[in-house]
């Protein structure tokens, strides 16, 4: 018996309840594994015994030693449903990304970026992604699904965010959000949604470091505004805690380079706060530019 068939018998007898045994059996059938191969199973065996810390790494390692399909997919699947897990559903949807439309296992893909939009609390747009991924099974009601998805409308809410004010020398760093049918380009300091139980603070510390991979070594409170404005023909309400903060890693970003956000199709960069001014590009939440020197 090959390596790969003794590997999926191990997967169908194994046993949550011994873990002991699981390891035991599992490196028996691992000598002649490729290492990219090795580190897979061993953390989809972290991830069979609830051990989703321990697996993210191994998912990791397999994916930068180069499985070959269908593996691959599997790997970034099983990975960005334990970042979910773990509470890092930015970092799952950023890993979901890399599954293609027309892998044949796009469609699970979508069932777990479903799952981690609603945790990032995107309840609209996991519903959406959730529906889009049905319509295909149901081939009756296919165009229906397809067309409730497109105008499933946004929960109407108010929201309470918090964002990072980084300004340097007559710069300051903004998230830009590209232009599309229903709205002009324009500019928003980085930052996102307080959850349930966390202090405005802790919630920039958070989102800077999930959406940018970057750390907050100072949140200093500015302001707090409350901003009612217009999204896409719907009102939008919002209580916005404004933090001048300070980030070595930001704080290096060349003023031409731009930072992908990772749960998100924005990017990161710098602005001249004198362009914005003169009305170059709005800079929101309205009264932003008032607090910068």
């Amino acid at each position: 018996m090959s390596w790969e068939s003794s590997l999926a018998a191990f997967w169908e007898a194994a046993d949550d309840t011994q873990p002991e045994r699981a390891w035991h059996d599992l490196e028996s059938l691992l000598a002649d594994a490729p290492a990219a191969v090795a580190a897979f199973e061993r953390a989809s065996l972290h991830d069979f015994l609830g051990e989703e810390e321990s697996a993210v790494p191994l998912y990791r390692r397999a994916l930068e030693l180069g499985l070959e399909p269908p593996r691959v997919t599997y790997a970034r699947i099983q990975l960005a449903s334990s970042l979910r897990n773990i509470g890092d559903p930015s970092g799952a949807m950023t890993t979901l990304r890399g599954v293609a439309d027309d892998d044949p296992l796009a469609t699970a893909r979508d069932a777990f970026l479903a799952l981690a939009l609603y945790d990032d609390e995107k309840p609209t747009e996991a519903l959406r992604t959730a529906l889009r991924a049905l319509a295909p099974s149901l081939p009756e009601y296919s165009h229906a699904l397809r067309s409730y998805a497109e105008t499933t409308r946004p929960i109407i809410r108010m929201r309470t965010v918090a964002v990072g004010l980084l300004a340097d020398d007559g710069w300051v760093l903004a998230e830009e959000y590209p232009a599309t049918d229903a709205h002009a380009t324009f500019l928003r300091l980085p930052g996102g949604g307080v959850e349930y139980g966390e202090t405005a603070a802790h919630a920039v510390r958070r989102e800077l470091r999930e959406e940018l991979a970057a750390e907050v070594t100072s949140a200093e409170l500015a302001t707090v505004i409350e901003n009612i404005y217009d999204d896409h023909g719907r009102s939008g309400h919002e209580i916005v805690f404004v933090f001048v903060v300070r980030s070595p890693q930001l704080e290096r970003l060349p003023r031409d380079a731009r930072l992908p956000v990772q749960d998100s199709h924005t990017t990161v960069g710098w602005y001249r706060i004198d362009a914005l001014r003169s009305g170059e590009l709005p800079l929101y939440p309205v009264g932003a530019l008032d607090l910068l020197p």
